[in-house]
């Protein structure tokens, strides 16, 4: 029974102190266990809805496409539904909150204020007798155990004033920058939906063919495997056949390739579902393309340049809140001055007064940072030369893109002129060869091979025409031309799609080169021209008729003043089957060699019918450059006037 008791005893007292201890070790763990943080992935089912709401306002509100697609409609959904002019536009708007929120930085701080205090014992406290030292007994208190106060402080400090000042005119400076890389944005998104729309339209134009040929070709190969099987071939010849089949794959496959993505690039950049299938018209586009001039007055587009381009713009900004930090850094030089009043209550029932009003001044100078002074100076000189040394490195890249542009639209231009010219030729040997073909696998292999060369030449013509526009967008962007109108009416496609066209037509008319539309047509007379032997065509005529199609004008009778036409020809001798034929153009004014134009070509003997084909590419060929001369002397002597 001791022992039982003592036992009791002991558990007893031992017991309430455990039991005290438990509820904190309970608490203590909840609280551990409630901090432990764990990585915790994102489950599929999240990532599923997360991708489907972003494919859902991604295309949401997109207008569907009626009809087919013009250039200009194309930037039109660009500019309305491209997400990167869309981030653009809204940094934009942040930039002018932020300096709608930066004016208020310069009101006074009104600060209100209330509070409540509560203590467990009487605040009181004794005195001692600074005289003579002697401490009272007495403890005396002045303050309640629980009071409430209340206060509101109007302060402004005329330095904060000034450096927010500063920072508003900083944030309206960056509100301009912000508008300056949106300009760059549309800029480029101009260049790009040009870009991509061409390629789309060569696309289409020209792989229905080709996919056709293609499937020509593996038909053909097919059959030539036949007959080699079945030795209606020799092997060799066979073999051979089937390896110029394999040239004419591959050029088809080769070309095919570069534009066979050009839609879907387009779809992405007007924001349209991939797969998405879309016509797209040039509307007048090709002729007007075909009638731009070479900018030759590099002047004028370097000052355009110099003068519009988003960067250039950009870094005058970027001088400008390089001067305001500076002017910021020096305020912090000055002394600051303090100005509050305020007004208080305090429900102490030992005050005299519970309510109050107050008014103070303060005025304080940080004396050590007058040693750094200097150094400060000597930094907003340097940043000023940054400055100054960024800028004109700019500016002799933009001068670079301007000139190099206007090369390569020249470039281009010619280069669209040839390719017009090889596509007609060709075309007009695939009518011949057409005509002449007969039933055998050589004459099967050669109007396969014609009619690829025709429809590469029309694919390359496209494709110069779209080398044509994309050089034209180049120097567009080189020289900061604004595409986007001041006012742009984006709330229907059609409407924004109207006044994107005015803006580009507008910057068309604009007269950056000195070749004057208004010059009289050139005007030539035809002199001796001699026909090659034995090809019965009639080389006059066809000159004639193309000089007409140029827009050059044919005089039966020529003075001193104006150019006279000969030819001349040389006919080879066969080889292989084949005949080389040369003619020479001459132009002369008087006595005068003005130019020599060599043509030179080779033409299969046993057909008679490729003289006349031979007749019309020299022609043409003579027509467009006695033009082109013409034309240049004429605009030269028209600015040496003026």
């Amino acid at each position: 029974m001791t022992f039982v008791n003592s036992v009791t005893g002991t558990l007893r007292g031992v017991r309430p102190a455990a039991l005290r201890r438990l509820p904190m070790a309970i608490v203590l763990g909840a609280a551990l266990s409630a901090c432990t943080v764990l990585p915790e992935p994102i489950d599929a089912e999240t990532r599923n809805v997360r991708a489907r709401n972003d494919v859902e306002t991604l295309f949401k509100d997109v207008e569907p496409v009626a009809g087919e697609i013009t250039l200009h409609e194309a930037f039109a959904r660009a500019l309305k539904y491209n997400y990167d002019y869309r981030l653009r536009s809204m940094e934009q708007s942040m930039a002018s909150s932020q300096l709608d929120l930066a004016k208020y930085d310069m009101l006074p701080r009104l600060t209100v204020a209330a509070g409540y205090n509560s203590r467990s014992n009487d605040a009181g406290s004794r005195s001692v007798d600074l005289g003579t030292g002697v401490e009272s007994n007495l403890f005396s208190g002045a303050q309640e155990r629980t009071r409430n106060t209340q206060n509101a402080v109007l302060a402004w400090n005329v330095l904060d004033f000034g450096v927010s000042y500063v920072r508003a005119q900083q944030q309206a400076v960056q509100v301009m920058i912000a508008e300056e890389r949106k300009r760059k944005v549309v800029q480029n998104i101009s260049q790009d939906v040009r870009q991509a729309f061409w390629r789309a339209y060569v696309a289409q134009q020209t792989l229905p063919r080709m996919d056709d040929l293609l499937n020509r070709v593996k038909e053909a190969l097919l059959r030539s495997e036949r007959m080699e099987t079945e030795r209606l071939l020799p092997p060799l010849q066979a073999l051979a056949y089937q390896r110029a089949l394999l040239d004419l794959h591959q050029q088809i496959v080769s070309r095919r390739q570069e534009l066979i993505l050009a839609k879907s690039e387009l779809n992405a950049l007007i924001n349209l579902r991939p797969g998405t299938v879309v016509t797209l018209s040039a509307g007048q586009e090709e002729q007007e393309t075909s009638k731009l001039q070479p900018f030759d007055d590099l002047n004028a587009l370097d000052q355009a340049a110099l003068n519009n381009r988003p960067e250039l713009r950009e870094e005058d900004y970027r001088k400008k809140m390089s001067v305001l930090e500076g002017r910021k850094a020096l305020l912090a030089f000055l002394p600051g001055l303090e100005i509050n009043v305020s007004s208080n209550r305090d429900s102490n029932k030992f005050l005299l007064n519970n309510t109050w009003g107050e008014a103070g001044s303060t005025i304080s100078l940080n004396l050590m940072r007058a040693f750094a002074y200097p150094a400060t100076k000597r930094a907003q000189e340097n940043q000023a030369q940054v400055d100054d040394a960024r800028r004109i490195a700019m500016t002799m890249a933009v001068l670079t893109q301007v000139r190099i542009a206007a090369q390569r639209f020249q470039e281009a231009r010619a280069d669209y002129v040839v390719s017009s010219q090889a596509a007609k030729v060709d075309a007009r040997i695939e009518q011949h060869t057409l005509a002449a073909t007969k039933a055998s696998a050589e004459s099967e292999m050669e109007l396969l091979r014609t009619e690829v060369k025709a429809a590469l030449s029309e694919m390359q013509r496209y494709v110069a025409l779209a080398n044509l526009q994309m050089a034209y967008a180049r120097v567009a962007n080189s020289v900061g031309a604004d595409l986007l109108p001041e006012q742009p009416q984006s709330e229907s496609v059609a409407t924004f799609t109207a006044q994107l066209a005015k803006a580009d037509l507008d910057w068309r008319k604009t007269s950056f080169h000195t070749a004057d539309v208004s010059l009289p047509p050139p005007r030539v007379a035809l002199g001796d021209i001699t026909a090659p032997a034995g090809s019965n065509i009639d080389m006059t005529a066809l000159l004639r008729k193309q000089l007409g199609e140029h827009g050059t004008v044919v005089v039966d009778a020529a003075d001193g003043n104006i150019p006279v036409i000969s030819a001349s020809t040389n006919v080879g001798q066969t080889n292989a089957g084949m005949r080389s034929v040369e003619v020479t153009w001459q132009v002369k004014r008087g006595n005068a060699v003005m130019a020599t134009i060599p043509y030179r070509s080779a033409i299969p003997d046993s057909v008679s019918s490729a003289w006349p084909v031979f007749g019309e590419a020299a022609a043409e060929s003579a027509a467009t450059k006695i033009s082109s001369l013409l034309r240049s002397e004429a605009a030269a002597s028209r600015q040496v006037q003026n």
